[in-house]
This record gives C-alpha cells, structure tokens and sequence, in this order.
C-alpha cells in the first residue's frame, strides 16, 4: 500500500490547524479528525461504520460492507494522487476533496469530504439505488462514533447531557436509554455537540424541506444512538427514535406517539443527498461543548428573521393589550373566563403583574401620563397590602376578584410558595420603588420592608447547597429538598433589597448565593438549569433567564468581569433555545398562510417543544451593548422582531379580539399542532414584549 507516511494514505487540512487523514486500519481504511496542536485523534472510526443504510421497518444501523470502501483524493491543482490498486486507497498531499465509496445493500454511497473557507469540514453525502427495482422503506444516514461512552452530549433545544434534572417518571429526550433521533425542525440550532476530555466534535445539518405532492413537508433528522459499543452520533434521513424505540415520536409534555415517519422509496437510479458539516477542537470544562454551536452557528445560518412590526407599534400593540386587562387594582392574568379561568390577577411566572406595573411606570414616566404611574403604584400597593401572610416573607401568588381571596400556588395538590415566582415578583417590586425613587416620586415604606422581608426569607431558608429552595409551605420551611435553579430570580430580590436600603449585606449575600448556583450548575453544565418552569420538571431555559440577569447585575454593580464571564455563558446557553433557521410547513398550515419563520424565537424546555416570547431580550441586549459583546445585542434585536409574529393587530386577527393578544404557544415541530398557534393568553404574553421593547426603546 502506498502511503504518505505515518500509514496516512490521504489527507485534507485548513489553515486553521484541523487535519482529516483517512489511514490504513485492520478492517480496512479510517478517517481520522485531528488538530495540529493536540495529541491523537479527537475521533477515529473505520469509514464503513460511518455509512448506514437500511430497508423494511423498523429501521436499523446497518454499516457499509468492510471490504466495498474506496477511497481517493481530488487534489488541488499541480498535484496529484497516487492510487493504491489492491485496496483502492489513494494518497496525496493535503488539500482538496477525499471521496469515499462504499456498498451498503442494494444502495451504493459516495461521501465527499472538503474544508470550507472558514475552516469547517463539509460533508456531502449520496445514496444511489443501483438495482433494477424499486426501493421501499429506506432509511440511510452519516454516523460519527463518539470516542468516550460518557461524553457530554448537547441537542439543542432538546438534550442537555442526558437531561439530568429531569423527572424520571416524565418521558422526555434521554440518550441513556438507547437514544433519540428527532427532526431537524425540532432543534433550534440543527447540531449535535459531544464533548469529552477537553475535546468536542459537533455535527451541524442543512435542513432542506423535501415536500409532497400533497403540500406536507418533511426533513432529515439528527441525534445520538447509544449501543453496547457506546454514543454514535446520527444523522438520518428522516427517520426518528425515542428511548432506543424507532418510529417513535415525542408528541406533547411527556407524551408519545408511533409515528413512523422519514422512510423514503428509491426508484432505480434514484439518489438521496444531504449535506453536513462538522466542527472539532477543544473546550474545557467539556459542558462548554454548547458555547462551541453558539458561536459557530451564525458561519452556517445567515438568516435574520421576520421583522413583521416596528418597534412602536409592538409597544402601541401590546399596551392596549395591558389597558384591556386593567381592573382596577392589577391586571387580569387571563382575558375574561375564555379559558374557564376565574378573574385573578397572577404574581410572577405566567401573570406578571408586577412586571405590567413596571411597563405602566415606563410607559407614564416617560411619555408624561401621570395616570399610568397611579396605576402601577395601586398595583403594587394592592400586592403588597393584600399578599402577605402570617409568616414574614411569605406571601400569596394569586388574587381572586370575584371571591376577594388570595391564594398560594399548588403542588402535588397542596399549597406553596414558588421560588420563581415569589423572586421574580420581589425583584419587579423592587425595580418599580428604584424607578419612582428615580422619578423623584415617594416609595412607600412598605414597598422597602416587603422587599427586605422576602430576600431575608430567601437568605434564611436557603438549602445545605446553599441555593434557595424550589418553593416554601405556608409556614416558610422549603417545600422539597430537590437542588435547582427556579430560586435563581430571589438573587435579583436581593440585589433589590442591596439597591434600595445601601446595606451592603445583601450584596455579599447575592454574591454569596449566586456563587453557589454556578458551582452547582454553571461552572461545568453538568447539570444545567432547571426546575423554574412550573408546569415542567426538567431543563428550561427560565432557570437559565435569572441566573443570567443575576450576574449580569452583579456585573453592572461591581465591576468584576467575573460576573460578565458568568453571565456570558448562560447568555450562550440560553441563545441554544433560540432558531437560527427557519423551517417550511404544511400547505394549508396557520404558517404557512401567513409566513411565519422560527428564526429568533426561542424554544421553552427539554418537556415542552413549542416556541414563547419568554425571554431576557432587552436584558441581552444591553449585556453586549455593556460589555464589548455587540453579537449578542444583534441577537437580542432579532429576537425582539421576530416575537412581533402572532400579534393581534385588529379583531379576529390570530383569533383575538383584542390588539395586542398574543398565544402562548407556537408549534413548529411534530408537538402537538405543528404550524399553528394556540389562544391561551396568560398576561406574561403582553407583560414580557412590552417590557423588553420600551426597554430596547431607551437603548436605542
């Protein structure tokens, strides 16, 4: 065999330093993925493992035959390539194509393999029927064995290092349990990322819609397979798994369904194709594999979304939306009793009350209407005079209009206090006495002694872990023992309590608790944010919003870029929820009539696969207006935009009557009503929009 030295019989490298080098092995030829700077391999498989196809259903990995690999190489001009007769290898010298042959069944397959511009290996991939019949029920795709059986593996969206946080007893995406392929639309950021060692390797699609003659459309899918022999990361055509099961599709909140989808049919001479690309280097911690798709995916995506209304109209939209839901001494968190919902007004989490408060604020100081700042100080007194209960700190999440009672949240059918919702909602009453105080306008006492009241709960009660706990009973001991980061909002409550009274306790304290929620989940992501989402029990990116406001106040208070690196890399994480790309859907579908694209919204958990406007937008923007880091404000006014879809704008529009409503869910993959929208219409849906635009609009 004639080789270029080493055993490498062909090669290709990028200026970069990232080589690929297809050697000579036992079973016959390897491709090899190196960096010049590292020792070994960051991953090594023989080429016909790499290559699967299979006929019949349920669809199985079926490598290429060992002895039908053919490889050569196309090099660049001036050079040429020596071909190995006896086993088809071909050497030459670094650059250009490699292209890899090989027999799978009655399917032949050609992989071309050439570095980009910037550095990125791109892989296309062709299966051919060479039979003389027709095909059916073909399943074929590109696998990447992942060296380590425990590497930290991130789907985006969907798969944080095997969803550790996760109920056990909720079916949601795990690769422990035999794997999980799902379709390309399903994943905010189409990659696989597999980080171990010090190392990653990250596997990116190029989602093209294929569609039928009926007007439904269909794609490729992407996941991880995990066998005796280890992790393979998978890149199908189409085909899906769920928990090791084929045909199996996660279809609602722990919910799924048979659904053999992807098969294709080949007529003779009929070919399929996909195009990849790949990605390795190195990263450490190896829970940083995710900040590696972040950063690579704007080289590989250049769409920048729907911008469907400008900037004042989203904020003429939604505050006749916020005038709807006045009642008098809050805001109502449903519209009516559409939903057979009682009249109430909602603290934190999905009714926001306090947070609409705050937009009246804005919306009075700054545009001279002295009524909108009386509403929002009557709300925040009703809340404050109303919500408290005989334990300090404690207090009520919700007010019933028509009974004029509060009321706690519940849990497995018995009362508590959300750490989430209790935090978030002390630290808008916070905020609103700093914007008044600001104003030039009196803060009540009481406001001061209700924030300090809850961060002292919030400091008292925290767990041996030192974080604070998912929630209180009534008698404000912690409801469970379970670590999470839902209390990451009651940071903030305390930054509040620090801002308004000058005592520098509450600093060191905030300090002190933040600290403690990134050594639990930030310093390594092996266990990411979770738990903040209440109707979810899993990864969320809600766990993620607060932690990374936290720091970024702490940032914005001290100084210490600590705190900006702190707040950078939940910045990335949380940017995994959110689309680069912009999936096609069904002929007939809500959007596909009216052109909705993906691109800028964010997905909500590992449970619930729909897009909401929940997110910290204006926050992440003046993090990279702040700090030097301009791509994140980009991404912060894209995603502000690409939210003006599904916006009422008349009556009857999105199935609302009133301007401004908004749903809750938008369904872009195969959970529950793909291409549609529903009508569930919390108040956060106009509170959280309107917040970041009249934000965004002071920035601008």
């Amino acid at each position: 065999m004639t080789s270029t030295g080493s055993g490498v019989v062909a090669a290709l490298a990028e200026a970069g330093g990232k080589l690929v080098e297809v050697v000579a092995g036992p079973g016959g030829p390897e491709v090899c993925l190196r960096r010049r700077d590292a020792d070994g391999p960051h991953l090594r498989a023989p080429l016909h493992s790499v290559l699967t196809a299979s006929t019949g259903r349920p669809w199985r990995i079926e490598p290429a035959r060992p002895g039908s690999v053919r490889v050569r190489q196309a090099n660049p001009p001036g050079r040429t390539a020596v071909l190995a007769a006896p086993t088809g290898v071909a050497t030459g010298a670094a650059g250009g194509v490699v292209v890899v042959t090989a027999g799978i069944g009655p399917l032949s397959a050609r992989l071309e393999l050439t570095f980009t511009p910037d550095g990125l290996l791109a892989v296309t991939t062709t299966w051919r029927n060479d039979s003389d019949r027709e095909i059916t029920d073909v399943a074929v795709g590109l696998l990447l064995p992942i060296p380590c059986a425990d590497a930290h593996v991130t789907m985006p969206g969907v798969l944080y290092n095997g969803n550790p946080s996760s109920d056990p007893d909720r079916r949601v995406p795990r690769i422990d349990r035999g794997g999980y392929v799902c379709e390309e639309h399903r994943l905010p950021i189409p990659a696989v990322n597999a980080a171990w060692d010090g190392r990653y390797v990250s596997l990116f699609a190029h989602p093209t819609a294929r569609r039928a003659q009926d007007g439904t459309v269909a794609y490729d899918s992407l996941g991880v397979v995990r066998s005796p022999n280890g992790l393979t990361a998978a890149a199908m055509s189409g085909v899906i798994m769920f928990d090791g099961e084929p045909d199996v599709c996660y279809v609602s909140k722990a919910e799924v369904a048979d659904r053999p989808i992807g098969y294709r049919d080949l007529a003779p001479g009929e070919t399929i194709s996909t195009r990849h690309t790949l990605d390795w280097g190195s990263v450490e911690p190896r829970g940083f594999g995710f900040r590696t798709l972040v950063h690579t995916a704007p080289r590989l995506y250049q769409e920048t979304g729907a911008r469907p209304l400008p900037l004042t109209e989203i904020i003429r939209l939604k505050t006749t939306a916020m005038d709807a839901r006045w009642a008098g001494t809050g805001y109502l968190a449903y519209q009516g009793t559409r939903h057979r919902r009682p009249r109430s007004y909602l603290y934190g989490w999905t009714g926001q009350c306090m947070k609409l408060a705050r937009c009246d604020a804005l919306l009075g100081l700054d545009c001279d209407e002295p009524e909108r700042v009386e509403r929002a100080r009557r709300a925040a007194d009703f809340y404050v005079e109303g919500s408290a209960t005989p334990v300090r700190g404690v207090r009520s999440g919700r007010y019933l209009l028509d009974d004029g009672t509060w009321e706690m949240f519940r849990k497995d059918g018995a009362e508590f206090v959300s750490s989430r919702a209790h935090g978030e909602t002390i630290a808008d009453l916070a905020e609103l006495a700093l914007q008044f105080r600001e104003a030039g306008l009196e803060v009540p006492p009481a406001w001061e002694e209700a924030v300090e009241d809850a961060a002292a709960l919030f400091w008292h009660t925290r767990l041996p872990e030192g974080v604070v706990p998912l929630g209180w009973t009534p008698e404000g001991t912690p409801v469970t023992r379970l670590v999470s980061a839902a209390g990451a909002a009651c940071v903030q409550a305390m930054l509040g309590a620090y801002r308004l009274s000058g005592e520098r306790v509450w600093l060191l304290r905030a300090e002190e608790v933040l600290s403690r929620y990134h050594r639990l989940h930030a310093a390594t992501f092996e266990r990411p944010f979770a738990h903040a989402t209440l109707d979810a029990s899993g990864e969320d990116k809600e766990a993620g919003m607060y932690y990374f406001q936290a720091a970024f106040d702490l940032y914005r208070l001290t100084g210490r870029e600590v705190y900006a690196e702190w707040a950078e890399a939940a910045a990335a994480w949380l940017l995994t929820f959110v689309y680069v790309w912009s999936p096609e859907f069904d002929a007939g579908s809500t959007f596909e009539r009216r052109g909705f694209k993906a691109c800028g919204w964010p997905s909500v958990s590992v449970q619930n696969h729909h897009l909401d406007v929940f997110f910290p937008t204006s926050e992440l923007m003046e993090f990279g207006l702040a700090t030097g880091r301009p791509g994140y404000a980009e991404r912060a006014e894209t995603i502000l935009h690409a939210m003006g879809q599904g916006v009422c704008t008349e009556p009857g529009d999105w199935g609302f009557e009133t301007p401004g409503e908004q749903g809750e869910g938008f369904f872009q993959t195969n959970w529950q009503r793909k291409g549609e929208a529903n009508t569930w219409n919390p108040s956060w849906v106009i509170a959280l929009p309107l917040y970041h635009a009249l934000r965004i609009r002071k920035v601008s």
